[in-house]
């Protein structure tokens, strides 16, 4: 009698593991199962919240002059993408901000934009145009010479024009148009971007330049994420500087 209960369990317990799609041995750790191939050797289970914290950053592209003021190089950086997806306008006014903090590393980039320096209003935009405004001491902080000049008004001019919604941009200082930035070149002008300045050196990010949980994808070259000549859209009265087709030539003042 007890043999057969036995037998009959033995039974119950093989129908039982062809019907969860698993064999008897493998139930009975035994035999590996077919799909064991398929499964990492590890795993480690995270919520959403988690996962974000990998995927929440967005590179913007900087320009800051090399050592010798005669190249624009480019830094990634990275920022909170949240703070990036609320419009142009914002990322533009924070590629603004992230240029007055000055290069990552110092050591083989020049700072364009005086410390002291600040944002007045947020960068606006219009037909791609983006009217920056800056404060007094853009200027009367600014260590002044051509080659210097010239690198402060492209550094942001080619870091802003990354950007898709812009193609020119527009300067004021303490709210208003100047003629002259520092008695080089004339500066009421709407300036586009100037790809010849670009050198063809990309910098690394600098760790402390990226949060923890940043992707540091620096794969891009400089300029290939935006179409390197601008449109032909004018902006109210002001002329165009030269610069459309990568000419940094600039009118330079009587």
């Amino acid at each position: 009698m007890m043999k057969k209960l036995v037998s009959v369990a033995a039974i119950l317990l093989l129908i039982a593991g062809l019907l969860s799609g698993c064999s008897l041995l493998e139930k009975l750790g035994l035999q590996e199962s077919p799909d064991d191939e398929l499964r990492p050797v590890s795993s480690v289970v995270i919520g959403e919240a988690e996962a974000g914290k990998f995927t929440d950053k967005t590179p913007i592209r900087l320009y800051f002059a090399n050592e010798d003021n005669t190249k624009l190089k480019l830094e990634i950086r990275y920022i909170d993408s949240e703070e990036a997806k609320k419009s142009t306008s914002n990322l533009a006014s924070i590629i603004v901000k992230e240029l007055i903090k000055g290069p990552s590393d110092e050591t083989t980039f020049k700072r364009t934009i005086p410390a002291e320096a600040t944002l007045r209003t947020p960068v606006s935009i219009d037909n791609k145009v983006a009217v920056v405004d800056m404060s007094k001491e853009f200027k009367t902080k600014h260590p002044g010479g051509k080659d210097a000049e010239k690198m402060t008004i492209y550094s942001i001019v080619n870091s802003l024009t990354e950007l898709d919604g812009i193609e020119k941009v527009k300067f004021k200082i303490a709210g208003k148009e100047q003629k002259e930035y520092m008695g080089n070149f004339q500066f009421n002008l709407l300036f586009p971007r100037s790809t010849n300045l670009i050198s063809k050196e990309v910098a690394e990010p600098d760790a402390g330049a990226v949060e923890d949980g940043a992707e540091k994808d620096n794969a891009a070259a400089p300029g290939n994420n935006k179409n390197d000549s601008a449109a032909d859209g004018q902006n109210g009265d002001s002329t165009e500087a030269a610069g459309q087709k990568g000419d940094e030539g600039l009118p330079v003042l009587e």
